[in-house]
């Protein structure tokens, strides 16, 4: 099927689900260019009536619904044989996954959930559709946390004669079951507030309330009722909100909530509550009392709808093998209650949490019998039962030995190696452990600044969870200051023996002409002497240099006739000096290149007499 073009219009990309009955395919519609699910009944359904009536009455239910609640579905039809149904594609989890991964969930994020599905049945019971079949797998929560109702597989048109018999259809979701469903009584919109209570109870609790060896006897379980309150398995649970969910999930639609409305104002009105600090200020309403009685859970269970089918006309074959399935499931359940090959059959009291002493008493005063296994647990408290078998509010021979695994409370576990680590991921490693971090520092020389240096208790060992674990975190080399020297006057190498004697460096060198100083002894310093600075800081120096040697072109004119004594007096930066010629009585011109050094003057005499003052630049 995939990289196919369905239905002429859906390029079918991966499988992303698939269930007993039908497979769920990401694709993208090519005339919107976007992506959506197509569920398609799977090829050996196609020519089961069974199936295909799943499918056309999902489409029937969804057709009379628009809700942001509910998942949109865009198209229903019919390609290459199959029946399919195109919806939105929702980028996130089922309910299922979350509980399964977080649970118990939050008060607020169940409230959140629970909003989300009540708004949507209370659109779609409006509508006249009954869901039948909510739980945690049929609810998504997007990216966003927007909720989303999916699957009315076997959702029903309101009829008052609408029922339903523990057959297969419902056999996946009888942990979710309403006690009329499973006793195949009349059906309304209660049976939706009862399921909705069970998965409300879920993610508060993190489990259900009624579990079993196997479908029916859960199913039973939910007839004879007696759930342990959310309260007595998380204490931290606001009063107010178990009270909703003791009222939602009554064995007797008539104590329930009238409606998902009523249902939706009360978790509305709670959550107002918590936010203003104001629950856990009323008390645990009446719990229903457990039907322990056989003849009374008989009688429950043979109560049926007795009006007659509006059409006369039936298949009587048809008719046949129903009634027999329906007659199989209720010999079922009146087998485990009656205990047809013999021995006294009871429900096992769920003592999971319990102390053993008083897990004895619950499963004594119940006529069991027990033995205890102790085992390491870092999540249940020392002496305390993890778990049993058979596991609690499920039905057992009053002869059947109930084997109890008690906590001895947290075993000791190897500390892990964290030097070397950075702070932050050493912290996690220990954290993750199951340790408690404390961290202080200490210089070194050989431990990069951030790294742990070593741990105490170390690594190797076996401590109990919680313990604290110190580790002792670089802070880098130790840091010293040292007072700056007074380098000027002393020659580069002098300067450099006394910075290193000082345990500082020498850093930028340049050179500066001047006539302070004499080439080669230090003019100025970047750090000015007696600033202190961290050993081994670097300290710029500017050392003085020869001035550049310049030359300057003499001429001189003059009519012939007589001797001339010349005198040419140099001061520049290296001092006054002077420089004597003579000219012939037939020279007529004299020219000579006068050195000089930076700048200053020359003066020039003829005989004594000044001819010329030059400026040298």
């Amino acid at each position: 099927m995939v990289g196919k073009i369905f239905a002429d219009r859906h390029k079918i990309i991966k499988l992303i689900g698939s269930g007993g009955m039908a497979e769920v395919y990401l694709a993208e519609d090519i005339m919107l260019n976007k992506s959506i699910a197509i569920k398609i009944l799977r090829k050996e359904l196609i020519n089961n009536r069974e199936s295909v009536r799943y499918f056309k009455n999902e489409a029937e239910a969804i057709s009379h619904l628009s809700h942001p609640n509910i998942v949109e579905v865009y198209d229903v039809g019919m390609a290459e044989g199959h029946p399919y149904i195109v919806m939105e594609l929702i980028d996130g989890k089922t309910l299922k996954d979350i509980v399964k991964d977080k649970a118990p969930l939050s008060p607020y994020f169940a409230i959140h959930v629970m909003e989300g599905i009540l708004s949507a049945l209370i659109h779609s019971h409006k509508k006249g559709v009954i869901h039948r079949d909510i739980k945690p797998h049929n609810i998504m929560v997007n990216r966003d946390g927007e909720v989303k109702v999916m699957d009315f597989g076997i959702a029903r048109i309101t009829d008052k004669n609408s029922t339903m018999t523990l057959t297969t259809d419902i056999v996946g979701s009888v942990h979710y079951l309403s006690p009329e469903q499973a006793a195949g009584n009349k059906i309304t919109e209660l049976a939706d507030v009862y399921s909705s209570g069970i998965v409300f109870y879920e993610m508060l609790t993190g489990r259900l309330p009624y579990e079993g060896q196997n479908p029916v006897s859960v199913a039973v379980n939910h007839i004879q009722g007696g759930l342990i309150p959310p309260k007595d398995l998380v204490a931290d649970i606001p009063q107010e909100l178990e009270n909703i969910v003791l009222k939602a999930t009554m064995r007797d639609p008539k104590k329930r909530f009238k409606s998902a409305l009523e249902m939706n104002i009360c978790i509305e009105k709670v959550r107002v509550l918590m936010e203003e600090g104001k629950v856990n200020q009323v008390a645990r309403i009446p719990l229903e009392e457990p039907i322990k009685d056989k003849k009374e859970l008989k009688d429950n269970l043979k109560k049926g709808p007795k009006s007659k089918p509006k059409k006369p006309k039936r298949n009587i074959k048809k008719i046949a093998i129903i009634t027999g399935v329906a007659l199989i499931a209720l010999v079922a359940i009146i087998s485990l209650i009656v205990g047809l090959t013999g021995g006294e059959e009871k429900v096992v009291p769920d003592v999971a949490g319990l102390t053993e002493a008083d897990a004895k008493v619950k499963l004594e005063g119940a006529g069991f019998k027990y033995q205890t296994e102790g085992v390491f647990s870092s999540e249940v408290e020392s002496g305390k039962v993890i778990e049993q078998e058979p596991r609690g509010n499920t039905v057992a021979k009053t002869n059947k030995v109930v084997k109890l695994k008690i906590s001895k409370g947290k075993d000791k576990v190897d500390i892990p190696n964290v030097a070397g680590m950075g702070e932050k991921e050493a912290t996690l490693k220990l954290q993750s452990a199951g340790f408690k971090v404390k961290v202080t520092n200490d210089n070194s020389d050989s431990v990069s600044q951030g790294q742990v240096i070593s741990q105490n208790p170390s690594s190797g060992e076996k401590a109990m969870p919680e313990t604290e674990v110190t580790v002792v975190v670089s802070l880098g080399k130790k840091i010293t200051t040292v007072s700056v020297p007074n380098l000027v006057g002393q020659t580069l190498d002098s300067a450099e023996n006394t910075l290193s004697s000082s345990k500082l460096t020498v850093g930028e060198v340049t050179n500066q002409e001047t006539s302070d100083y004499l080439p080669g002894q230090v003019i100025s310093q970047g750090v000015a002497p007696g600033t202190t600075v961290n050993a081994g800081a670097a300290v710029s120096l500017v050392v003085a240099k020869e001035f550049t040697s310049k030359v300057y072109c003499l001429t001189y004119k003059v009519t012939a006739g007589i001797v001339r004594n010349l005198e040419m007096t140099v001061t520049d930066k290296k001092g006054s000096r002077t420089i004597t010629d003579k000219m012939s009585a037939t020279d007529t011109q004299f020219s000579k290149d006068i050195q000089y050094f930076g700048s200053g003057t020359l003066v020039f005499r003829d005989n004594d007499t000044v001819v010329d003052t030059i400026q040298l630049q």
